[in-house]
């Protein structure tokens, strides 16, 4: 498994207009110029005297690694014209540093698929650009905790540690200006759909090549696979990737002991269908621990508080099968466009006008959302008349202290302030990558695992696909089904729907309620003010099987309260 981990110190009165000076460790990190310590294994790419790459490059015409570009770039090219180029040309984890012509200031670039991550903080003396805060020290902010927790399936530009911002994905900052507002280069509406819409089969057959690129390169870097399976439509075409790349993988599927959430049977007719390995874990309750965080090292409170017993189940079967990683479909829904309205209706019938395709996209819909006719054309209609849209990030108050401000709830990216029509469904689709952004798995932490749907050829091939396409025939993710329909076993290809842990969360919960209310009625989110005290006392005693929403938002609590106390250890 490839772990990239990097801090670049600037100091503040100085900038920098060079490349930064290397030490040997994090310890020797400050001085009076701009240094950079690399941890050992980490890959770079030399950029000649442009600059530097910290991650993986693969090159777009061959998806082949790539370790030097020296003598691509124009010795007068401007940074911006350099990163444009790089975004264009290449792909993969990675963040560069770029010189100015004639040695006047340094970039940074961070690429768009959110699988590097890069943090900037800012103390008194210097300016920190890392992919591991703890590098530099930080603590928590319970302003920015609240503002997490008023909206926890938006990934902020703000961390939640004082102090500590992410760098957009697809942007740029001046190392000498960290108070300047990024600047985005990869934008995605220049991927959305241009001129007429391709044929679904045509589409769908480029997906498939482009998948198989994807899985090859990052399987010839990552080692040997495994793949955390559901039996779902997006884990399986990464199985089928990656066997049409000829890598090696098997199969890993976990499984509640109730049959609602037991995907088995549909994970191994996948495996058997590959010829490889699937070994099965069963969640236990009882190895859940309430008092250990799931984003322990991570900059927010941003992982589900049951997932510290996923990780250990998907890492035991990982060593017992010899994999050097766990790959998984998350993003998938996301990136393969499942809506649930009649955004592709209208996007239809504005690209097309009144036609018979809009009819046919209009049962489609039907079909997906399991609603009537009339319902469908009364929604289309509210649709086409709406002006703006809604707040997809709604504040949940539940459970916080009344004065709980929405302060620094800013989006890490802008994508829904500019380039998507209002009520287009290529809005919809952005909205949808955004909600994934915090479930991403990428090159800068701990644990062995990776989301390589997140991939910017992907990204940028989905963008531009009508959203209707991903409706054919009444289908979610249809695209996605018949890119591998050859390859994948029929009853995987009709599933519409999959089981989840929600039992076993249940049971963890009710199992540890004593636990959970004292810690947080005594915990430092209590002291600083941010919850309603007597109102998790009362949710801290519902049936957990009746009044499962409650229960997952003092899961989510219970997270922020250990993940501030691992930080102020």
């Amino acid at each position: 498994m490839i772990r990239v981990r990097f801090v670049l110190a600037v100091p503040r009165e100085r900038g920098a207009a060079k490349l930064p000076i290397m030490v040997s460790s994090p310890g020797r990190i400050l001085a009076d110029h701009a240094t950079l310590w690399v941890e050992p294994g980490t890959p770079c790419c030399s950029l000649g005297e442009k600059g530097l790459a910290l991650g993986v490059l693969f090159d777009k015409a061959s998806g082949q690694p790539v370790v030097q570009t020296e003598g691509l770039f124009d010795p007068t090219a401007a940074p911006e014209d350099m990163a444009r180029y790089l975004l264009t040309e290449f792909w993969g984890a990675f963040a560069a540093i770029l010189i100015e012509p004639k040695g006047r200031t340094c970039w940074v670039l961070v690429d768009p698929s959110g699988l590097l991550p890069l943090y900037r903080c800012n103390r008194s003396d210097h300016t920190f650009y890392t992919t591991d805060p703890a590098l530099v020290g930080a603590g928590p902010s319970y302003s920015d905790i609240a503002s997490h927790l008023l909206r926890p399936e938006l990934r902020h530009r703000r961390t939640c540690l004082a102090g500590c911002d992410e760098v957009p994905p697809g942007s740029m900052v001046r190392m000498d200006r960290p108070h300047y507002a990024p600047h985005q280069v990869w934008r995605p509406e220049a991927h959305f759909p241009a001129g007429p819409a391709p044929r679904f089969d045509d589409a769908a057959a480029e997906l498939r090549g482009l998948s198989t690129t994807v899985m090859g390169s990052w399987s010839r870097l990552l080692g040997r696979i495994g793949v955390a399976a559901s039996g779902g439509v997006d884990s399986s075409l990464v199985c089928a990737a990656l066997f049409n790349a000829d890598a090696s993988f098997d199969c890993i599927t976990v499984a509640t002991s109730d049959r609602s959430g037991d995907e088995r049977q549909s994970a191994a007719s996948v495996a058997r269908q590959f010829g490889v390995k699937c070994l099965d874990r069963e969640f236990d309750p009882t190895r859940f621990d309430p008092c250990e965080p799931a984003s322990r090292g991570l900059p927010r409170p941003a992982r589900r508080a049951f997932l510290n017993v996923f990780d250990r189940l998907l890492d035991n079967a990982r060593v017992e099968l010899g994999a050097d990683v766990v790959v998984d479909g998350n993003n998938g829904d996301n990136l393969f466009c499942y809506l649930h309205s009649a955004a592709p209706i209208v996007d239809r019938l504005r690209a097309e006008g009144v036609s018979a395709g809009v009819a046919e996209t209009m049962f489609d819909m039907c079909r997906i959302t399991d609603c009537s006719l009339p319902t469908m054309i009364a929604a289309t209609g509210r649709r086409l008349v709406r002006r703006g849209a809604r707040d997809h990030w709604p504040p949940d108050r539940r459970l916080l202290a009344d004065d709980v401000s929405h302060a620094g709830c800013a989006p890490l990216t802008p994508w829904l302030d500019e380039g998507a029509r209002k009520c287009s469904g290529k809005r919809d689709h952005l909205r949808l990558l955004m909600h994934a952004q915090n479930h991403l798995h990428g090159v800068t932490g701990s644990l062995r695992r990776f989301s390589p749907l997140a991939s910017q050829p992907l990204v940028e091939f989905c963008l531009g696909v009508p959203t209707w396409l991903w409706a054919s025939g009444g289908r979610n993710r249809a695209l996605a089904r018949a890119a591998f329909a050859d390859q994948l076993p029929a009853a995987v290809l009709a599933r519409t729907s999959k089981a989840g842990p929600d039992s076993f969360i249940r049971m963890a919960f009710a199992h540890n309620r004593a636990r959970i209310r004292e810690r947080l009625l005594d915990g430092l989110l209590a002291s600083h003010g941010l919850l309603d005290r007597a109102g998790v006392d009362r949710a801290l005693h519902v049936d957990e099987f009746k009044d499962d929403l409650i229960v997952d938002r003092i899961l989510d609590i219970l997270e922020a309260e250990n993940w501030a106390r691992s930080w102020t250890r």
